[in-house]
């Protein structure tokens, strides 16, 4: 329970404001004509901008014409040396109030004819030559005059005053700017006035009543007629002055002392006496848990279980509250004990909730005088629990079924996969976008459905058939409508089940997946069939030695998948660390690779006494590992590497590797004789173990690996150039062991 402090208590300095009072709508015209005056002046410099321009160069085209028009008529002139008529002709330019000056030259430096003078004397046109020059306050266009043969005769300049232009632009931009002033100025107005009787006189009413609230006056009510945000926060003030009215004397008459007590706890509070009655102390998640239930005078039996006097936990807390009350106060923890630690609460039907419970004593002298429950709402938390605990069994029963599968032939699953994305190919081809669907059509698509989920139900995949009936129930319905509509409508429906025919397709997807992953041989999985061996070996009597495609082929289907020999040695290999005081476990690669039919035949024993070596020999024990920065779980890796015409298979450890120092010492044979040393690991009777175990000691495995291996055409060597761990290499006897020798 959270008491606040009334209102008229705040200090004043939370009601007051120093500083210089300006109204919101002065803020908001002020604002408003700033914007206002500020885009103005810039759409209006840019207008007048593009007007000057406009005129210049309207000026600029003009200037040219007259330019090409009198550079031709002094041609001839030029031509002849007739400086009279050449200035005849400039002479005519002068009723032109624009022009300033008129310019021509022959090829000498003087110039032939002209009128005017433009600033900066004729100095300034030679220099620039015949160019054309659009300045701030003239233009200036420059001709070459040219004779029909095209030969240069001299140059025409024409210089033309842009004061009008320029005028015009200043007359037109100071009118714009007073447009914008006034338009500003009246929008100020305008704007003010509307603020000022919309805006400043409600909110004025609503800073009065809330004043009027504070200093104590709790009959306050803002009477604002507006249909819009300031007339609804001037009814929710209404509603909060009433509410304050109503709930302030219930907020002072509160416990003072559970008031730091209860501020931001998360748990549900609640507090009873001997008797077991609640109190009226109630944190905010107490009622919002338990409702009417943590009533002031309700057991506490009575708000954590219904059943009544009949109900046995009910009972039991009823005794547990007798007995903790008659409790000495240090012997309180010892009788908590006794008490529930966790309920699964009922607030109604079907709405459950999970709470750890946890009492503490209030202690007045040395009495116990109340006793206070704290419950934690951990719902969620439990349901996620129970959902990763249930994902996680109905996984290992996913896995379980698919190597059930795998162990009694795993193409009739490959087959089901394949029939039903078949059956999804089909649903989606009836559902695609665009068409319609006739009775029919939801007819053979719940056909298709029905009976993909019979099929996955079979194979324990219940996400798969929980997606399939899912879209089978909605077309269901619209099968139902359709029995009285020819053509059921089914706009909406379509991207929808075609999304969800999408996620049956990704259910099969990861089915694959689990299925490969469950599989020892990996995806090699989905290309193998169930066939007689008799039949094979009939089959490779009738090929015979003659070769070719067939020949291969029959070896393909004699071989077996390298990881189907060393499939039954996953499980065993940590049972076999365990007995020996360590842990270990067995990584393979290459499991797809193919495996000759006499070399499977013969792996799983030499694997067998392989693995059993690596983990007696070389993996060390968790504590030795860890004192060593190892992982504590010791890898034994099993590869089988495809070369051409055979393969090659590979088993290493990250144990200590071998002793060969001490094996050569034991066996008085020099340490350096590196081929010798290697032998004796592969003789009977010599073991680097001291001590006899159930897993080696006895110095025979190896031997029997080798003269297992030599029967069918297969080496097995130690490479000795690991500095780390133990690697044994099986190799066809034709091919050498590059070891660094």
């Amino acid at each position: 329970m959270l008491v606040s402090a009334p209102v008229s208590r705040l200090p004043a300095a939370h009601r007051r404001r120093s500083g210089v009072h300006l109204g919101i709508g002065v803020k908001l015209a002020a604002a408003t004509v700033v914007v206002l005056t500020s885009v103005t002046v810039l759409v209006a410099n840019q207008v007048i901008q593009k007007t000057r321009d406009d005129l210049v160069s309207a000026k600029a085209n003009a200037a040219s014409m007259m330019a090409d028009l009198l550079s031709g008529s002094l041609t001839a002139p030029l031509d002849f040396g007739d400086r009279d008529t050449a200035q005849g002709d400039l002479d005519q330019l002068r009723s032109n109030r624009a022009l300033i000056a008129a310019v021509a030259w022959g090829s000498d430096a003087e110039p032939v004819a002209k009128i005017g003078q433009p600033e900066g004397g004729l100095s300034a046109f030679t220099a620039r030559g015949a160019e054309n020059q659009v300045l701030e306050r003239e233009i200036r266009v420059a001709r070459p005059i040219v004779r029909d043969d095209g030969r240069r005769l001299g140059t025409l300049v024409l210089v033309f005053s842009l004061e009008p232009e320029n005028a015009a632009f200043a007359a037109a931009r100071r009118n714009i700017l007073e447009f914008a002033g006034i338009v500003g100025a009246m929008t100020a107005f305008l704007l003010l006035a509307f603020a000022r009787w919309q805006i400043v006189r409600p909110l004025s009413r609503l800073v009065d009543a809330a004043r009027r609230v504070g200093e104590g006056d709790r009959a306050v009510r803002v009477n604002v007629r507006t249909n819009d945000e300031l007339g609804r926060l001037a009814d929710v003030f209404n509603a909060m002055s009433s509410a304050i009215l109503e709930r302030e004397g219930k907020l002072e008459m509160a416990t003072e002392s559970l008031r730091e007590l209860f501020d931001n706890m998360r748990e549900a509070i609640v507090a009873f006496g001997p008797d077991g009655r609640l109190g009226s102390e109630a944190s905010k998640e107490a009622r919002q848990i338990f409702g009417d239930r943590a009533a002031e005078g309700n057991h506490v039996a009575e708000l954590l279980y219904r059943g009544g006097p009949l109900c046995v936990e009910s009972q039991a807390l009823r005794q547990w509250v007798d007995a903790a009350f008659d409790a000495e106060v240090d012997a309180f923890p010892e009788v908590a004990e006794l008490a529930p630690r966790e309920v699964w609460f009922e607030r109604a039907p079907g709405d459950r909730r999970f709470l750890r419970l946890e009492f503490c004593p209030i202690v007045s002298g040395r009495k116990i005088a109340r006793i206070m429950l704290l419950a934690t709402d951990q719902t969620e938390l439990r349901r996620l629990t129970e959902s990763v605990k249930t994902k996680d069994e109905e996984h290992a029963r996913q896995i379980a079924a698919m190597r059930r599968l795998i162990a009694g032939g795993g193409q009739v699953f490959v087959r089901f996969i394949e029939i039903s994305r078949e059956r999804v190919a089909r649903c989606s081809e009836i559902l695609r976008p665009g068409g319609e669907l006739c009775p029919a059509d939801i007819d053979e698509l719940l056909q298709q459905l029905h009976t993909m989920k019979g099929e996955a139900r079979s194979f324990d995949l219940e996400r798969l058939a929980d997606e399939i009936m899912t879209l089978e129930d909605e077309l269901s319905r619209v099968q139902a409508r359709s029995r009285s509509e020819d053509r059921p409508s089914v706009e909406g429906h379509s991207a929808s089940w075609r999304s969800r025919l999408t996620r049956v397709a990704d259910e099969l997807t990861r089915a694959q997946e689990t299925f490969v992953d469950a599989s020892p041989v990996g995806s090699a999985i989905l290309d193998q069939i169930t066939v007689r061996r008799t039949d094979v070996t009939r089959l490779g009597e009738l090929v015979g030695p003659q070769g070719g495609e067939a020949a291969e082929i029959v070896r393909r289907l004699a071989a077996r998948p390298f990881g189907e020999v060393l499939a039954p040695l996953l499980e065993r290999v940590p049972r076999w660390a365990e007995r020996e005081g360590k842990r270990a476990r067995l990584e393979i690669d290459g499991r797809e690779a193919s495996i000759p039919p006499d070399l499977a035949r013969l792996l799983p024993g030499v694997f067998l006494h392989l693995v059993r070596n690596a983990i007696a020999h070389g993996i060390e024990p968790p504590d030795a590992r860890t004192r060593m920065g190892k992982p504590e779980v010791g890898v034994i890796r099993a590869s089988c590497i495809e070369d051409q015409p055979l393969p090659t298979l590979l088993v290493e450890d990250d144990g200590q590797g071998i002793d060969f120092d001490a094996l050569a010492t034991s066996a008085g044979v020099d340490p350096k004789d590196l081929r010798r040393t290697r032998e004796l690991l592969f003789t009977p009777g010599v073991s680097t173990k001291g001590d006899v175990s159930d897993l080696a000691g006895r110095g025979i495995g190896l031997s029997a690996v080798r003269a297992d291996l030599l029967s069918v055409g297969w080496l097995i060597e130690v490479d000795a150039s690991r500095r780390t761990g133990a690697a044994f290499v099986i190799r066809p006897q034709a091919v050498p062991l590059s070891n660094g020798e």
